[in-house]
């Protein structure tokens, strides 16, 4: 299975890395633009859209965010927070979709957590690489490092929380979910398995689990 989605994800990418124009997609019911160098929305996208439930109150961190389509769809129901990106095109993305929305958000370039304010938040979102690789370009960010991410997620992620918040993150089938078991408590944190989503081919499952501290 694993030697098939790899080549499924290099041949992906190889295609976005030729794409000169913009797309619109749907997510949600909720209209983004999502420009070239930019990693689009696909059906992890998806799983973890379908999940975000947020009040009028609430900060909202979004982690790798892309296009910052998660960022919209918390800010339309009322939340406010910060989005960031290692990538510097998509962290301008992002910004674009928030205006074209009108939604109380902002976009920072940052790897992680590294240039995100002390601040605590109600409700984080990951969706970030699923595979090991080598990043030659800003698009492999969102598909290699997977381990890493994981480490460096988990280990920082409580820092960040509300003491009740939590983290929405997705995972996969293929990846090493023993990694991230062991990663979960090791940092003091307990995650539950919500939901499932199942490419539209039927070839490839994403995992959404919930992470909150385990105090």
């Amino acid at each position: 299975m694993i030697k098939n989605v790899r080549a499924h994800q290099r041949a992906f990418l190889k295609q976005l890395k030729t794409r000169k124009e913009s797309v619109l997609y749907q997510i949600q019911g909720v209209e983004i633009i999502v420009n070239p160098t930019v990693f689009p929305p696909a059906t992890d996208t998806k799983l973890l859209a379908a999940h975000i439930l947020v009040g009028s109150s609430m900060r909202t961190l979004d982690l790798t965010t892309g296009s910052g389509i998660f960022s919209v769809i918390a800010g339309l129901q009322g939340a406010s927070g910060i989005a960031v990106d290692i990538n510097l095109k998509a962290v301008k993305n992002a910004q674009e979709n928030f205006v074209k929305h009108s939604v109380n958000m902002q976009a920072l370039q940052s790897d992680l957590f590294s240039n995100v304010p002390s601040e605590k938040f109600d409700q984080i979102f990951a969706n970030g690489p699923l595979f090991e690789g080598r990043v030659n370009d800003p698009l492999d960010y969102a598909c290699y490092g997977a381990k890493k991410f994981v480490k460096i997620l988990l280990s920082s992620v409580k820092t960040y929380l509300k003491p009740k918040g939590r983290l929405l993150l997705i995972q996969s089938e293929w990846s090493d979910l023993k990694h991230f078991n062991l990663t979960v408590k090791n940092n003091g944190l307990r995650s539950s398995l919500i939901a499932k989503r199942s490419s539209d081919d039927g070839k490839r499952m994403y995992r959404l689990y919930e992470v909150r501290s385990g105090i």
